[in-house]
């Protein structure tokens, strides 16, 4: 072949790598776009289908858990059958349960429309992350394409987030079509520039394995998840918890015995991979306290409307995009994880830190340092990890424990939401009490300042109350969530650091083990 005919095949190569990475962006994008659209949709949707409490409960959090059941299974599947043929099928899962979502004329169509998009998010998700190794099966051009995945992921979430946002102000059931028609245009797309990736050594599938962690993972999602309103110590948290745990231990113990399991449990032996599951747990956390706990404090405190709370968060989303390509060049460039991923969890707690700051009038831009670092912090711990998942496992396994990361996020995402929303709120109202106490507020009246700042907070007016009331209730109110929001940050960045100490003390272990070996 001449010089001319070898360069211009290599530079299609790489055209079509590029074409099939963007094509695997687009077929990530419906489940992270998910919870931005359906968090807003999904009140308006209750109040057309007139659906009960417990509807709306389930109709909020049965997507998540359905991805949580499906993950593995999926994962599994698709080092059988076809990562590729698993992940068009989930997207075609995805259309169904968006179309029986949006034209749902009652709450069980709802519910059972959200069920299948979960199921559809858990395989195109997780096996779009899966099948980068096959569009780049070098280990440096990996590391690159890893990054430009989640940068470009990001860039997408922010433009559909946008359109999204509008389409669910004027109408929920177009709301929930965005994400599905984002899934068509991906899927067609993945047909023609996606190859097709498997293992036929991979054996039969681990029916028992993938029912044990899928008991076991929406069990303790759903005790997580109730955590903040029930309190940790209720039934609705112990016991799905209790079952969840169980179903969790007996899944290791079962993995770690059989044969060809759907899950190599052994594999995370591998520092690396373990370092990247703990820090993937830790990260999220962080993602969590910022996404929701910043928000709340800008509309309860600042008055921020929804708009300038997705305009405030900016800075963090760009300092994503950008570090996400930095971050994967230190990769490919062979930089120690045990330096990055530390390093970024360090800098997300720093961030959290200096934000439990905030005062009553603190301005905006003292928080655009911190959500900076915050995002960067977020790249350097979550390129590292994530690149693990995909270019350590065996070639029979590579979607079993790429889909893993997932579930090892969404439960981290949960366990910060959770710990510290019942922190925040845990400490709130007796803050409040202690400053109602001291102002010599009676029973009656502390009543009548929690309906106060019921109203002030759900609708804004505060008319049918007394003016000079409502001023010393809103200011007694702002200085008790000032207090627990502090605190809650200082104790999120608490754990944060500790998680940083953990994942530098695994993969610590690692460089003793290969100096050991050297000599």
């Amino acid at each position: 072949m001449s010089d001319t005919a070898q360069v211009s095949a290599q530079e299609g190569t790489r055209a079509v790598g590029r074409s099939a990475l963007l094509a695997l962006v687009g077929a990530s994008l419906p489940m992270n776009l998910d919870p931005a659209i359906h968090n807003i949709a999904v009140v308006a949707a209750g109040n057309t289908l007139h659906m009960t409490g417990a509807e709306r409960s389930l109709a909020a959090s049965i997507g998540t858990l359905c991805i949580a059941a499906s993950i593995m299974a999926t994962g599994s599947l698709g080092d059988r059958i076809g990562r590729k043929r698993v992940m068009l099928f989930g997207l075609l899962v995805t259309l169904a349960g968006g179309l029986i979502t949006a034209l749902a004329s009652n709450a069980t169509l709802f519910v059972l429309g959200r069920a299948l998009s979960g199921v559809g998010f858990a395989a195109s998700f997780g096996l779009s992350f899966a099948l980068l190794r096959a569009v780049a099966p070098e280990p440096e051009v990996l590391a690159r394409a890893v990054a430009k995945w989640l940068a470009l992921q990001t860039l997408g979430i922010v433009v559909l987030c946008v359109l999204g946002g509008y389409l669910a102000g004027v109408s929920w059931r177009a709301a929930y079509l965005l994400g599905p028609l984002v899934g068509v245009v991906a899927l067609v797309w993945c047909l023609k520039v996606v190859p097709e990736a498997k293992d036929p050594a991979a054996g039969r599938l681990d029916v028992l394995g993938l029912v044990l962690v899928a008991i076991g993972l929406v069990s303790a999602l759903y005790a997580v998840s109730n955590a903040a309103s029930a309190g940790w110590g209720s039934a609705k948290v112990l016991v799905p918890m209790t079952v969840g745990l169980l179903g969790l231990a007996g899944f290791a113990w079962w993995e770690w015995r059989c044969e060809r399991p759907a899950f190599p449990i052994r594999s995370f032996a591998d520092p690396e991979l373990l370092a990247g599951a703990v820090s993937g747990i830790g990260f999220n956390i962080g993602n969590a306290v910022v996404a929701i706990q910043l928000s709340l404090l800008w509309q309860y405190v600042y008055r921020y409307t929804p708009f300038e709370v997705s305009l405030g968060q900016l800075p963090f989303i760009a300092a994503c995009i950008v570090a996400a390509s930095w971050a994967g060049s230190l990769v490919a460039r062979g930089v120690a994880m045990r330096l990055m991923i530390p390093g970024g969890l360090v800098a997300m707690a720093a961030a959290l830190a200096a934000m439990a700051f905030a005062g009553e009038k603190t301005p905006y831009l003292v928080f655009v340092v911190p959500l900076v670092v915050a995002g960067i912090g977020m790249m350097l711990t979550q390129a590292p990890a994530a690149n693990v998942f995909v270019a350590k496992p065996p070639p029979a396994l590579v979607g079993a424990i790429g889909s893993s990361r997932t579930a090892f996020g969404q439960f981290g995402f949960a366990l910060g939401l959770a710990l510290s929303s019942s922190l925040i709120y845990g400490m709130f109202s007796p803050l409040l009490r202690q400053r109602l106490d001291h102002a010599g507020a009676t029973p009656g009246e502390q009543a009548q300042a929690i309906g106060i700042l019921q109203s002030y907070v759900q609708t804004g007016h505060t008319d049918r109350f007394d003016a000079k009331l409502v001023h010393e209730v809103i200011a007694n109110g702002t200085t008790a969530y000032l207090g627990s929001y502090r605190i809650t940050m200082l104790a999120m960045a608490g754990l944060i650091t500790l998680i940083a100490v953990l994942s530098y003390w695994i993969l610590a272990r690692k460089r003793r083990a290969v100096a050991t070996d050297a000599e």
